[in-house]
């Protein structure tokens, strides 16, 4: 049987993409994150003896015409699409267009159609919804269809059975992630997808864990996908692959595309002790929590080869930090900073505005905040609740988001303006983040620092790549509004 895995074109000028992103969005360049757990699920099923094929139509410039021409060319059985809530309406006009050419069955996956899998069987010609974690259950459904076996006991799935709406009980998680096949990088190209800080080239992404123990409001995948369990890969299986990596494709550079790689100083312990006992050389990066770090484990990850740090930082304010549920506080983001740096890892932080009780006072605190922080880069954004996280369902209750945005699915791509309502105007809130950005990046003593950072032409070229890409993504969010 022929698998394939499909990407459609993201409708409008720009590049956007589904998978891997939580927060799924448009982008002025081709920067992307690799659909890693799309290559997970079509590596397991190249694994189990199937014909597998992926064409991501972003970024390889496919438009609908020649998306659905090379879906002729390949003739597939099964036509796999991960959606998400920005093209969610346009990913079922997709879907209608292929089963109206096509003798195919399409299975679609990603957390809107997990938050709303009945609506979309009924509402489409989608034939199976794959709720929740795809690694095993799309197997399952590929191989049921293969052998023409009901699919009524396939967990995890949902589907029309003739006039009627099979909603399955939800799957279990995989237990044991170490039992999963590396994903196959021949089979999604790992050149096609960067990350803007990347200096060492090959690159690519690799998951070592699934899930995150905390609860903030605002996020999707934890809430959605794991209920907040998390599964880590054991440390052997995670250098295993990255001396893989380093061995078939010639590796330099890696970021751990998790959503909290310190959620315990014992299993960042654990993985920096296994890289340096193995003199394992590649540069990576990861993202973390402010309140899980202190300088002996940050010069640990410094000597086993640690880049750069995300922290998820969102706000600058208690009431809202209390608000999400983040569980943290302003001085443990003042000390994670100040002690990154000291370890020589940089540091990158992320901050939100546009909470729907937050005054103008508080929103300027954060923006203020992300200044005088003295983190290497910082990245402000606005708040996007998607359906499945537990803000969405606030925001309904509470009547936060803009009449025209639920109609609209597209106005989640994050570059036509806010969705929930503010005591700002939507049209100022529009350029807050802009703005924010022009504050940071403009200052004379942030400009100098990085003139003063360049000693030749890789530094140079690294360093108007991401002007760029910031300039661009400031064109394309003006241009749709």
């Amino acid at each position: 049987m022929k698998i394939l895995f499909l990407h459609p074109p993201w409708p409008g000028e720009g590049y956007g993409l589904r998978s891997q992103n939580r927060w799924p969005r448009k982008r002025g360049d081709k920067t992307n994150r690799y659909p890693i757990l799309l290559c997970y699920v079509a590596t397991l099923l190249k694994e189990n003896g199937y014909d597998v094929k992926y064409i991501d139509s972003v970024i390889q410039d496919f438009d609908l015409k020649r998306t659905l021409d090379e879906v002729g060319a390949f003739d597939p059985d099964v036509i796999f699409i991960e959606t998400a809530t920005p093209t969610y309406a346009y990913d079922l006009k997709v879907v209608n267009k292929i089963k109206d050419r096509f003798d195919v069955k399409v299975l679609m996956a990603g957390s809107h159609v997990t938050k709303f899998p009945e609506k979309t069987v009924e509402n489409s010609k989608v034939d199976v919804v794959i709720k929740g974690e795809m690694d095993q259950t799309t197997l399952n459904v590929v191989n049921a269809i293969k052998k023409k076996r009901s699919l009524k006991k396939v967990k995890g799935i949902c589907f029309m059975d003739g006039d009627d709406i099979v909603n399955n009980e939800p799957a279990e998680l995989i237990k044991d992630l170490d039992t999963l096949p590396f994903p196959d990088r021949d089979l999604i190209p790992h050149e096609w997808y960067i990350e803007g800080h990347v200096r060492n080239f090959p690159f690519t992404f690799v998951m070592a864990a699934r899930g995150c123990p905390n609860k903030c409001t605002f996020c999707l995948w934890p809430h959605v996908y794991y209920g907040h369990s998390v599964r880590v890969r054991s440390a052997k299986n995670v250098v295993d692959e990255l001396e893989w990596l380093i061995k078939r494709y010639g590796m330099e550079e890696v970021f751990f595309d998790e959503g909290t790689f310190n959620i315990s100083k014992k299993r960042v312990v654990e993985f920096c002790d296994e890289i340096l006992r193995r003199d394992v050389n590649i540069v990576w990066s990861c993202s973390g929590r402010v309140d899980c770090v202190d300088l002996e484990m940050l010069q640990l990850m410094k000597q086993a080869g640690c880049k750069l740090i995300c922290y998820g930082v969102e706000s600058a304010n208690p009431r809202t930090l209390e608000k999400t549920n983040k569980k943290i506080d302003v001085g443990q983001t003042e000390r994670a900073v100040k002690l990154t740096k000291l370890a020589g890892i940089i540091c990158h932080v992320n901050l939100m505005v546009g909470f729907p009780w937050e005054t103008k006072a508080e929103m300027d605190n954060t923006i203020n905040f992300g200044l005088k922080l003295e983190a290497d880069t910082v990245q402000y954004s606005l708040v996007f609740p998607h359906p499945g996280s537990e803000m969405y369902d606030q925001a309904i209750e509470n009547d936060w988001f803009y009449s025209d945005v639920l109609n609209d699915c597209s106005k989640f791509d994050m570059t036509s303006g806010p969705v929930l309502k503010t005591i700002i105007p939507r049209e100022e809130m529009k350029d807050i983040v802009s703005n924010a950005h022009a504050k940071f990046f403009l200052r004379p003593s942030y400009v100098l620092s990085q003139v003063a950072k360049i000693k030749n032409y890789e530094d140079f070229k690294y360093t108007f790549r991401g002007a760029k890409s910031i300039i661009k993504g400031k064109i394309l969010f003006k241009k749709d509004d």
